[in-house]
């Protein structure tokens, strides 16, 4: 009878550090996702100067088109179509242009990170790029070779979006001066390869071998979570994916990414 009230205490204790090992995982869970969230965030922080000035430039192109307009239309306006064509297609552009930097915010700061679909990763990456544009322009020249070969890439769109724009950041961070950056998507063995290469400082291989480490950072203040490539690890192995780095100090750095296709 005693050795019976001994088990069912044991299971009575054995059952309460479950629930309690299931209440901790669920806050884990929890935190990694605020995490993930808040890496996120800090990026579009580090971008918004430039995403706000990229915005300013279309915007510009709009208003003198509609200044233009105006004084044309103060006059006969029969007498200047020709002179209103060029007004229009700028306004045009500065339209179309303004769309398409929403359009790659969108895509970086969706929050489902269930959501599984058909992903261009060409068309992510140049999302991440034309986020990237005034951080880039007059300093880094971009070297793209792309697979011509059709594939289908499975994933969530928010979070390869995440991993391409902080890998390019990353790049775009480590060359101070002038260089370059080239991707190289291939296809082979039903597994894509992208790889990402720049002219920047390089890593050395004390951190090379912490670079994966969460809250790890080399970046000044304002430049960097220290969580942007122990996030992107995840991303890419939970979708099945490699991800290594190889770097040199003061010749550069290149990240292979490797990704199951169909």
């Amino acid at each position: 009878e005693q050795s019976n009230e001994e088990l069912h205490s044991t299971n009575d204790n054995l059952a309460q550090q479950k629930e309690e090992l299931i209440t901790i995982l669920n806050k884990l869970q929890k935190t990694q996702e605020q995490l993930v969230q808040s890496e996120k965030m800090a990026s579009l922080g580090i971008l918004a100067s430039g995403v706000a000035h990229e915005i300013n430039n279309p915007l510009n192109f709009i208003q003198g088109g509609l200044f233009g307009l105006e004084n044309y239309f103060d006059e006969e306006l029969e007498n200047h179509k020709e002179k209103v064509k060029p007004l229009l297609n700028a306004i045009n552009v500065g339209v179309e242009r303004a769309s398409g930097i929403v359009t790659s915010l969108n895509h970086y700061s969706r929050t489902d990170n269930t959501k599984t679909e058909t992903c261009d990763i060409h068309e992510i990456i140049d999302d991440s790029l034309f986020m990237l544009h005034n951080k880039i322009k007059n300093k880094i020249e971009i070297q793209k070779e792309y697979a011509e070969t059709k594939f289908t890439l499975l994933g969530n769109k928010g979070q390869l979006h995440q991993v391409m724009l902080n890998l390019l950041l990353n790049s775009v961070q480590a060359i101070t001066k002038k260089g370059y950056i080239s991707i190289h998507t291939e296809v082979n063995n039903n597994k894509l390869k992208v790889t990402i290469m720049d002219t920047g400082s390089g890593i050395s291989k004390e951190i090379m071998s912490k670079i994966f480490d969460p809250f790890f950072t080399t970046k000044e203040a304002g430049e960097g979570t220290g969580l942007g490539m122990s996030i992107s690890l995840k991303i890419i192995e939970d979708h099945k994916g490699k991800i290594e780095c190889k770097s040199e100090i003061n010749k550069g750095t290149e990240v292979i990414i490797t990704l199951p296709i169909k």
